[in-house]
């Protein structure tokens, strides 16, 4: 199952994605994409929840995920970021297509943070999806 029990904020958030429908990538060479994954608990039980939700987004949509990097007990403001340093080197890779993140606040609470990280994403040629933006906002 994706998203344990134990979240069921995710197992909610999988349930609405499911629901929105997915488009799957066309035939061919799928896309080469890596998850990032930030939480401030200490404890990786939420992190592999997430984990699980972009593997499961990444198979659904045919793409290859390469790995999920991620800082746990990592606040947001905190500038030393070894999983998101990672995840940039591994965006840097000849055949990487994207990163993708459950939603934003995985690369920060602030906005100037969320932009700060999405331009250094940016900056090694690949794009960002973040799943929650895949869902429309409610009436």
């Amino acid at each position: 199952m994706v998203a344990d029990a134990v979240f069921p904020q995710l197992q909610r958030f999988v349930h609405h994605l499911r629901e929105r429908g997915l488009v799957a990538s066309p035939a061919g060479k799928p896309l080469l994409v890596y998850g990032y994954v930030r939480s401030p608990e200490p404890e990786p039980a939420y992190a592999n929840a997430c984990a699980q939700v972009l593997d499961w987004w990444a198979t659904a949509a045919g793409w290859e995920l390469g790995a999920v990097f991620r800082d746990v007990g990592v606040g947001s403001s905190q500038l030393t970021r070894p999983g998101f340093t990672g995840l940039l080197d591994a965006l840097r890779l000849p055949d990487a297509a994207m990163a993708i993140v459950v939603e934003k606040r995985h690369l920060s609470r602030k906005p100037d943070g969320v932009k700060r990280l999405r331009a250094a994403i940016r900056q090694t040629g690949s794009s960002l999806r973040i799943l929650a933006d895949e869902l429309e906002p409610p009436s």
